[in-house]
Parts: structure tokens; sequence; C-alpha cells
């Protein structure tokens, strides 16, 4: 996939980057398709997640499964560092 008309970048800082690192790649292939795909990195010991998409309805798809998926990342380390 060439064009990229529309993107999003989030960073993170401050986080196991690791386990983000590892829980986007097994969701890669769900975030990949025709119009878009999610792009996973570490700049600087940040984790940067690109978003890029040929059209604003795949841009929102794709910006909402990564902000579940930072949700549900969070949340577990959340409880599971509760004990």
């Amino acid at each position: 996939m060439g064009e990229c008309a529309f993107r999003a970048v989030f960073t993170v800082e401050n986080s196991d980057k690791d386990l983000i690192m590892k829980s986007f790649k097994t969701l890669e292939r769900e975030m990949r398709f025709g119009r878009g795909f999610v792009n996973v990195s570490v700049i600087n010991d940040s984790v940067v997640i690109t978003v890029c998409a040929k059209d604003l309805t795949s841009l929102r798809s794709l910006v909402s499964g990564v902000v579940k998926s930072l949700y549900l990342i969070f949340r577990a380390v959340e409880i599971g560092g509760a004990d």
C-alpha cells in the first residue's frame, strides 16, 4: 500500500515497550487491509504507532482498533499489578 492520504500517530511513553510491541504484532493481520494499515516501531525509547489510510472511514476504523487495543493492554497491566 503506497498511498497514505490520512495519518494518525500515537506515541506511548513510560510503558512496557515489549508488551505493546508483542501485542500489536499479533494484531498486525487484523489491522492491515487494502485501504489502510498500522505500523508500530520504537523511536527514542517510546512506542510509536502510525495509522495510515486512503480514506477517513478506514482511518476511523483503524484508529478505533488501536485505541481499543491500547485500552485493553493498559487495563490488563493494571489488573495484573493489583495483586
